[in-house]
């Protein structure tokens, strides 16, 4: 009975365990591969084949992150030209050496980096247009923000491709050489042009570029729907846990009763009274915690349900009802607890 009760109140939690386990071994780590990959790329490397190498170490470093594939993928970066990576790296490996109380390494990495750092190749966007609300800028697919606009920031030598685009604006792009490294580029974002095709299609109501183009989009008919039944789910799960820590609380006021003719006035008891008072504070404990995990899940489904979007016509949304009943028989005891939407 206890430990059925008690898997009840923890059910929540042994529910998102499994879901972050199951995530754990999806994206865990995979040493055996990243060892071998590792091995072949110091067997290239020992060849003098850097940038066979370089993408070898990527992947270990990706399936089983450590400092020493790091510091191997810094020092590639740099044989291969790709010295703003192997800085930004080498950084990176210092910081982590500092913190696992490594400073031989992280000397070693920090040296490495400053001596990169001063002949480093730096871009600098610079951005014209007036109306920079929706605008959004990238670099080979890697957002530019607000915060780099105008800054000098390193990077590799090489070709980059620069994209300006906004909502109704045809799209703007360059590629620019970044021929050596210790070169400052300077690249100008001009103030985009409006793309007419886009204004009509805006004008009739329509949406471009998605599947079923010129598809009238329809308005959403059940507004904050999604919001309420989330709301009504964390409603019944609060009031679950409440009834579940009610059921503990008068568990533990039973076992303390039971437990009065086996302890003297002073609280003295014999062994069967103090395993029973035992039981009582478990059980009290459990009570606690189920209040306040159904508490907190109940306030919050009333928040949800409140706040959700209210419908164009009530007759629009499903009516919503639900059910909470306790069950308590020779082999079961809990809540039942059933939604209609």
């Amino acid at each position: 009975m206890k430990l059925k009760l008690l898997r009840s109140v923890l059910f929540c939690s042994f529910c998102s365990s499994l879901v972050l386990a199951s995530a754990e071994v999806r994206a865990g780590n995979d040493a055996p591969a990243a060892q071998a990959l590792f091995n072949e790329a110091k067997k290239l490397i020992a060849d003098g084949k850097w940038a066979e190498a370089c993408p070898k170490l990527e992947e270990s470093q990706k399936l089983d992150p450590g400092i020493g594939t790091q510091y191997n993928l810094a020092n590639c970066y740099e044989h291969i030209g790709r010295a703003a990576s192997a800085w930004a790296v080498f950084l990176n490996v210092a910081g982590e050496a500092k913190a696992a109380g490594q400073p031989a390494r992280e000397k070693v990495a920090r040296d490495r980096a400053t001596v990169l750092e001063a002949r480093l190749a730096k871009l600098v966007i610079t951005v014209r247009a007036t109306d920079v609300s929706q605008l959004k800028v990238t670099r080979d697919t890697l957002e530019v923000g607000r915060g780099q606009w105008g800054a000098a920031i390193p990077i590799d030598a090489g070709e980059h491709r620069i994209v300006a685009s906004a909502p109704g604006k045809k799209t703007w792009e360059k590629t620019v050489k970044v021929p050596v490294d210790g070169v400052t580029v300077n690249v100008e974002v001009p103030t985009l042009q409006d793309d007419p095709n886009a204004a009509t299609l805006a004008d009739r109501g329509l949406m471009p570029g998605r599947p079923g183009e010129g598809e009238q989009v329809p308005s959403d008919e059940h507004p904050g729907r999604t919001q309420r039944i989330g709301g009504i789910v964390a409603g019944a799960v609060g009031i679950v846990g409440i009834g579940v820590g009610t059921m503990f609380g008068l568990m533990s006021n039973s076992k303390k009763n039971d437990s009065e003719p086996h302890c003297n006035a002073n609280n003295q008891c014999d062994e069967t009274g103090l395993g029973l008072r035992d039981d009582a504070l478990n059980y009290g404990t459990y009570s606690t915690i189920a209040f306040i995990a159904g508490g907190a899940a109940l306030v919050g489904g009333i928040v949800l349900f409140a706040t959700a979007p209210k419908a164009k016509d009530a007759s629009q949304v499903g009516k919503v009802s639900w059910q909470a009943a306790p069950m308590i028989g020779p082999r079961t005891t809990g809540f039942h607890v059933q939604a209609r939407w």
